[in-house]
């Protein structure tokens, strides 16, 4: 027997149209004036309008917006957010956007629901109180930030990813409305769909929590994102395709929420903080190449799910794991995503440099549910296959 336990404690609403229904879903929750976060790129396409509107529409008094978030969020930013909520008599939050936004919109509920300084609430677990009603409406489907109980803040200090994890951390309701993403280009579709998948894999063979609720979830989160990622990003007003791939984010969102990720994210996390390199696309260069690394602690995994994703008919759990890592690198090429990370503009590091970044990777938290402990040398091994 495994003796598990899974939580997911966000109300997941889904629908077309459903985002226009974010303030009534505060009001529920017991807010009377949210702050509305989310980036500049939204507001200046329109593409939050009919979130607004629902705002005036709900009685809202006054539309408050905080729009100034980075692509890659970092602790001034969360600092600004939260002036500006305390500014307005903020009491709640909706949160409008991709990874960056869903983590700038956690971290400023924990200053705002908490106070004191951001960063003595870093790490896991060190938030014990619930924090104020908050709304997540994704605009990618890949973080499955509306759902998780982790936000990634970068310190530009440091030059290093923060990690903030708590169940208080989740968002209250999640918003699911796939005419929120028909505009997202067909990189970034791409992208962040890796994103989704790593998500799913990594949670399949994380080794502390994982469960045969969270492996349901995270097997039919990746059976979701090979049939309709291409689609969605050959054809961005496909609506059946982007309501697939936003489904299948969340899936793997509640997965790994429960069960952990590992080495692939542990890689990626260090290369964006030291190369700003974007999340997704880095997480699929390094995902063929993390997988075979833990192929020897979880073959029979890979091949159960090989099988159970129709890329392997064969017993052979060596043999079906080795399909299902082609089937990722064919997904690459189809999706029009690069394969190495000279392609993404990471330089060739040696020295104390690669020492350094190594360090990163090992200091990671997503490396402890990995199934198999990683050496300095085998991060460097894994950096140097992926160049």
């Amino acid at each position: 027997m495994n003796p598990f336990v899974f939580q997911s404690p966000t109300k997941v609403v889904f629908g077309e149209h459903v985002a226009a229904t974010a303030y009534e879903v505060v009001k529920d929750l017991g807010g009377t004036k949210p702050l509305v976060i989310t980036d500049k790129f939204l507001i200046e396409n329109n593409l939050i309008a009919s979130i607004l509107e629902g705002l005036k529409d709900g009685g809202c008094e006054e539309v408050v917006i905080y729009s100034d978030v980075p692509a890659d969020s970092d602790v001034d930013c969360v600092n600004k957010a939260h002036r500006y909520a305390k500014q307005h008599s903020c009491d709640s939050i909706i949160a409008v956007g991709g990874g960056s936004v869903m983590d700038t919109a956690k971290a400023t509920n924990i200053c705002l629901a908490l106070g004191g300084d951001l960063l003595d609430y870093q790490g896991l677990n060190n938030i014990e109180n619930p924090l104020a009603p908050m709304v997540a409406i994704p605009t990618t489907a890949g973080t499955g930030s509306e759902v998780s109980y982790v936000a990634m803040i970068k310190d530009n200090t440091d030059h290093r990813k923060l990690v903030f994890g708590s169940r208080y951390l989740a968002p209250d309701v999640a918003l699911l409305d796939p005419i929120m993403i028909v505009s997202l280009p067909p990189k970034l579709t791409a992208a962040t769909g890796l994103d989704a998948l790593t998500h799913a894999l990594e949670a399949l063979v994380a080794t502390i929590t994982n469960s045969p609720v969270s492996d349901a979830l995270a097997i039919e989160s990746a059976r979701l994102i090979f049939n309709y990622l291409p689609r969605a990003t050959k054809n961005g007003d496909d609506v059946e395709a982007r309501s697939q791939t936003l489904v299948a984010s969340t899936m793997a969102a509640i997965a790994f929420s429960n069960s952990g990720v590992g080495i692939v994210h542990a890689l990626a996390h260090a290369t964006g903080a030291r190369f700003k390199t974007h999340h997704g696309i880095t997480n699929a260069v390094y995902l063929p190449h993390g997988m075979r690394f833990n192929l020897e602690y979880s073959k029979a995994i890979y091949g159960r799910a090989a099988r159970a994703l129709g890329f392997s008919n064969s017993l052979d759990d060596n043999e079906a794991s080795e399909a299902l890592i082609k089937a990722v690198e064919l997904l690459l090429v189809e999706v029009g995503l690069p394969s190495n990370l000279k392609a993404l503009g990471v330089p060739e590091m040696d020295g104390k440099e690669l020492d350094e970044w190594c360090a990163l990777v090992i200091e990671d938290p997503a490396i402890m549910f990995n199934p198999r402990e990683a050496t300095n040398e085998d991060i460097i091994g894994i950096y140097k296959r992926a160049y």
